[in-house]
């Protein structure tokens, strides 16, 4: 398999996937649609989407160990996406005044993979840096013009 596609599947499409989501959830906050309602019609779609997947992929094992992190996982992600919306439906800000703060995401899970699973040690740590930098001024720079 060619080294490309695991970037391609698991990076490129997901951003442009998550892109398109923030764009959905404004024009849903924008057409009166609260975070309560929000989430349940997203995780109504998660849970369809979750059952065509286990139509389509290979079956993996289920064990308790990773429900229980799957679940965790899906409360974080619940949590921040219903703040989203509810500071996209109660305050109207901008989505793309947003969204570049949302960019910092991956700061929290390189702190998290380096520190708690031990990644560190596959890490550049000049790039790190250069990285976080120009992440933290992208953000800065958008979200307060």
């Amino acid at each position: 398999m060619n080294s490309l596609w695991p970037i391609v599947i698991g990076g490129i499409l997901p951003a442009i996937f998550w892109g398109v989501t923030a764009i959905f959830q404004k024009q849903s906050a924008t057409s009166a649609t609260g975070s309560a309602v929000y989430l349940i019609a997203f995780g109504a779609a998660c849970v369809a989407a979750g059952l065509i997947a286990a139509l389509i992929w290979r079956p993996a094992p289920w064990t308790a160990e990773g429900l229980g992190f799957a679940a965790i996982s899906g409360a974080c992600f619940a949590v921040g996406t219903g703040l989203i919306s509810f500071a996209l439906f109660a305050y109207g800000v901008p989505v793309a005044k947003l969204a570049p703060i949302w960019s910092c995401n991956v700061l929290v899970t390189l702190a998290i993979a380096a520190l708690f699973l031990g990644e560190a040690s596959e890490l550049n740590m000049v790039k790190l840096a250069a990285g976080t930098l120009l992440i933290l001024s992208g953000a800065l720079l958008v979200s307060s013009a």
